[in-house]
Order: structure tokens, then sequence, then C-alpha cells
């Protein structure tokens, strides 16, 4: 009798085991989109402030039209501040999230998706438009924006967009 519930038993963890990893994993996925829904909502509120705790202190972005690199959290969450935010024609920057996947280690979050940016400009409301890639990563129970990439693909709707690549 004990060596038949043996291997039952094992079999009820292993499939338990793999149950709390999915489910694991389905709220981080969860978590990790929430964030990105906070991300949007500062950038909407230009509210550096509230961005600064969802990127890494090692965050790195690749900024989409010009390429330019950002480098650190609190220096992105500055450059925010001093650029977009007191830009009086800048209205938001929104990341729409296509997929997100988890890594096998738990560790990691790949995240992509389109984004649209408009401002409102004396010729019309512009919008940029294009895809993006975002890593993120859990330290000490929290997720962060370690990296992000954009690609710019499109600009419509001002004749800025001449000059925004």
């Amino acid at each position: 009798m004990r060596s038949r519930l043996r291997p039952a038993i094992a079999a009820a963890m292993m499939a338990a085991a793999a149950m709390t990893t999915v489910m694991a994993a389905d709220d981080a996925v969860a978590i990790v989109r929430a964030l990105r829904a906070e991300s949007n909502a500062a950038i909407a509120a230009r509210d550096a402030k509230r961005l600064r705790p969802l990127l890494a202190d090692d965050y790195r972005g690749i900024q989409g039209t010009s390429g330019a690199l950002d480098s650190g959290g609190a220096t992105t969450a500055r450059s925010y501040e001093n650029e977009e935010f007191r830009d009086p024609s800048f209205v938001s920057y929104e990341r729409i999230p296509d997929k997100v996947t988890m890594a096998g280690s738990g560790r990691r979050i790949g995240e992509s998706g389109h984004w649209v940016g408009t401002w409102r400009k004396p010729d019309g409301i512009m919008r940029k438009t294009g895809d993006y890639l975002a890593v993120w990563t859990v330290s000490n129970g929290r997720w962060r924006l370690k990296s992000e990439t954009f690609v710019t693909l499109s600009c419509s709707g001002s004749s800025d967009c001449q000059s925004a690549g």
C-alpha cells in the first residue's frame, strides 16, 4: 500500500508545485500590467515622483526618435520632469502592452507592445506612434523597469512631424 501511495503523493505534490508556479507567473504578469498602467498614469499626470519608483536604479532606455540613451532611474525621472513635463504642448505617452511574459526563472518579465505620444501643437494634435520592448525585474519583492527600447514608426497631425523623424 505504501509503495502505491508514494508515487501518487509525489505526482500530487508536483502538480501542486506546477500550479503554484503558474499562479505566481499569472500574478506577476498582472502586477506588471498594473504597474504599466501606473506608469502611463504618472506620465499623464506629469508626476516624476510617482514615476521614479517604477524605474530600477540602473534603468536604461533608448528613445524612439533620437535613439538617445537614458541611464539611471533617478536621472530618467528628472529628465521627464525637465523636458516632457515642462513642455506645454506635451499631453502624454501611453504604452499599450500586447504581450507580457515571465521568464522561467521568475525574476524577469518581457513586455512588448505599441506606444502613442501626444502633443497639442498650434497646427493640430501631433501623434507619434511606434513599438516598444520593456524588461521588468524583481528585487526585494518589487517589480521595476530595468530597460525600455522604443521605435518611432510614424508621426502625424502637425508640421512638427517633419523634424520629428
